[in-house]
């Protein structure tokens, strides 16, 4: 068996990579998603594929799924009846949040959605104090008189979060046991999902697990049924947040490490293409046609994190650094009422679309912008698959954004591209100027439907030196489920340890017996996997961590003492100072297992003709129409080098390359574009 498939499930199409070990075959197809039943979708575009390469189901050694159904049930809240039991007096902390408010001076802001109702929300007696221990024992008739108040009501599953839970989880054991025992219920605690601190953040982590967990748990069991159904006797893997792909029974149980599948493979290609093209630092993004989404590699890994976002809900679980800006090629212009010009966040999505789609779009969006500047043909959209409809285009731009700014239909256009490249640059900004780095020593690779055509133009702004077209951009997100590693994480307090060094290296140990189980339930040898530790610190007084790697080896006074250094290093990088004389609090002992997939190592068509070159006219900034060069992206043989202004027109995605650039066709025939 030779052939390894990835499957990338967006809103509108599902995209499907197809590699052959032995011939070094690439085959992309692209096949319509199929919501609500995503799953669908999947085994269409398998089907598809498998058609489409002549390949047998048995040849398939290799199945990997990047999802965004855990993704949309939180984003459209479809959150199963849950009950929540916990301590006395925090009935509401579901409610009342963290604090955090997203408009500072907004007295009308909108709270996060509470997820579970307050009739649902159940306190009972007993208490744990700072330390772990009692203070007051359980009350445990009172957590079954709970118990059967949810035996009446639609309530599918029970969360039990506890003050004090990850330093001592028995409270929430024997909870769950009564509670499994007298209702049959299924029972989950905080202390098994996100056994760390902040009551808020892990009641809501393990509130949005459990609920994702319904959703997925169905999902992914129809997948498995009918991938054996189409006689492919391999496992399916899953991307998960972190960059890494774990089975659907991971996948099922940490159903919150779903959330952002989809980008965070993006990021994984990202970086692959990157160490390629010999370029250790870069800046990926990933525009589709609602938003884009921004990750980082640096010195050739990619950037994480331990927490994010979503629908305005904090995600505590490891996961690739991801930030997403709203603006896509369907992204809508529009005048405010001082009259300035917006991009976004607002999309006119597949339905009805651009308005130069022809399916009933009124409103200016970028893609509609690109068009009146030439830079899409209305000829060979997707592959002439489309007719554009240039003169509603450009007819609905002259009225609502050209007349209104005082320009002509091309000068608005470029203002549209401007904005919505300007919120791009400001993005990239944030996550690099911000955290103590310069944009201007990472390359920027982009991908996307709509991402080629701008990056170029975001990489001048940026003062970026290289821009990095990958082969078959619209589906490169696929690409990374298959150069993606198997990868789980553990993680615990470290509050109990304080700074001893035998406390931290036994905390260590614990954490990676359990995670080498946890492979070993995958059966994957324990021997394959490398364990990397880290260290969340902070300074004494502080509220929250940066997250630094420990040293190899044993952990002693002089490792200890390398992680507090590697701190005060991270915090100076990140907030502009640091502070060696401060004392360093050990707040998060963490670790993760990586067993490496192997490659890709996809064969190139090399050709000895010349590529076919015509030529438009196209509009840009400071010298208007030029005469510009078209060639089709895939007759570009390794070697060529194209001066701009030109186009580069691909299957699925189109290249702007702008005057004084150049673009040159790598050994692995990815377009660089250097200025």
């Amino acid at each position: 068996m030779t052939v390894r498939i990835g499957i990338d499930t967006g809103g509108t199409f599902t995209d499907v990579v197809y590699y052959d070990e032995e011939t070094g075959e690439v085959s992309v197809t692209k096949t319509p998603s199929t919501p609500p039943n995503f799953d669908q979708g999947v085994l269409n575009g398998i089907e598809k594929i498998l058609a489409e390469t002549g390949a047998d189901p048995g040849e398939v050694s290799f199945l990997s799924h990047g999802t965004t159904v855990g993704t949309n049930a939180v984003l459209e809240e479809e959150i199963p009846p849950l009950g929540l039991i916990t301590n006395e007096g925090l009935r509401d902390v579901l409610e009342i949040g963290d604090q955090t408010r997203p408009e500072l001076y907004n007295l009308q802001t909108e709270k996060p959605p509470m997820l579970i109702s307050r009739r649902h929300r159940k306190e009972v007696p007993g208490r744990l104090n700072a330390d772990g221990e009692e203070v007051d024992p359980l009350d445990e008739a009172a957590v079954r008189e709970v118990a059967h108040e949810f035996v009446d009501t639609d309530v599918e599953s029970v969360v039990v979060s506890m003050l004090f839970s990850y330093l001592n989880p028995d409270h929430e054991r024997r909870v769950v046991e009564i509670v499994e025992s007298e209702t049959g219920l299924d029972c989950t605690r905080s202390s098994a999902v996100h056994p760390e601190i902040r009551e808020y953040d892990r009641t809501i982590t393990t509130v949005l697990n459990e609920a994702v967990k319904t959703t997925v748990e169905e999902y992914f069991a129809r997948l498995d049924k009918g991938i054996l159904e189409r006689d492919i006797d391999v496992p399916l893997n899953v991307m998960h947040s972190g960059g890494g792909i774990f089975g659907t029974q991971g996948a099922t149980e940490a159903a919150i490490r779903t959330v952002l599948s989809g980008p965070a493979a993006g990021a994984v290609a990202t970086r692959d293409v990157t160490h390629a093209e010999g370029y250790p630092n870069a800046i990926g993004i990933d525009m589709g046609g609602t938003s884009a989404d921004v990750s980082i590699v640096r010195e050739g890994e990619i950037v994480r994190s331990t927490s994010g976002k979503i629908n305005d809900l904090p995600v505590n679980t490891p996961m690739i650094d991801i930030n997403t800006v709203g603006s896509g090629g369907g992204s809508i212009a529009w005048l405010d009422a001082g009259g300035g010009l917006h991009v976004g966040p607002e999309s006119a999505g597949a339905d009805p679309g651009p308005i130069c789609y022809g399916r009933g779009g009124e409103q200016p969006t970028l893609t509609d912008a690109n068009l009146l500047l030439g830079r899409v043909s209305p000829e060979n959209f997707l592959g002439g698959e489309m007719d554009l409809a240039v003169e509603r285009t450009r007819e609905i731009f002259e009225t609502e954004i050209a007349n209104p700014l005082g320009e002509t239909v091309e000068e608005a256009a470029l203002s549209v591209v401007r904005v919505a490249n300007a919120g791009l640059a400001r993005e990239i900004r944030r996550v690099t100027v911000e955290r103590g780095h310069n944009p201007a020593s990472f390359a920027l690779v982009a991908f996307g439907g709509a991402g080629p055509m701008q990056a170029p133009s975001v990489a001048a702004e940026l003062d970026v030196k290289a821009t990095i077209i990958p082969r078959n951009p619209g589906v490169f997100s696929a690409r990374g489920l298959l150069l993606a590693d198997m990868r789980m994480d553990e993680s615990r307090s470290a509050r109990a340890a304080g700074d001893d060094p035998d406390a931290i290296s036994e905390g260590f140990d614990e954490l990676i017996t359990t995670l080498l189980e946890r492979f070993e339930e995958q059966s994957i040898d324990p021997e394959t996997v490398t364990v990397e530790r880290s260290v969340d610190l902070r300074y004494k007084g502080q509220s929250y961590e940066l997250t630094v790697d420990a040293p190899d080896g044993e952990i002693d006074t002089a490792a200890l003492e390398t992680v507090r250094e590697r701190f005060h290093a991270a915090h100076e990088r990140r907030y502009g100072y640091g502070n060696p004389d401060e004392s360093v609090e050990f707040v998060t002992l963490r670790v993760n297992g990586v067993v490496p997939t192997p490659r890709f190592e996809d064969a190139l068509t090399a050709t000895d003709e010349e590529a076919t070159r015509t030529s438009r006219e196209v509009y840009f900034a400071d010298s208007g129409y030029r005469k510009a060069s078209v060639y089709r992206r895939e007759e570009l043989a390794p070697g060529t080098s194209v001066e701009g202004p030109a186009i580069l027109e691909g299957a699925g995605s189109t290249t702007v390359v702008p005057p004084e650039t150049t673009a040159s066709i790598s050994a692995d025939g990815n377009v660089v574009i250097t200025r």
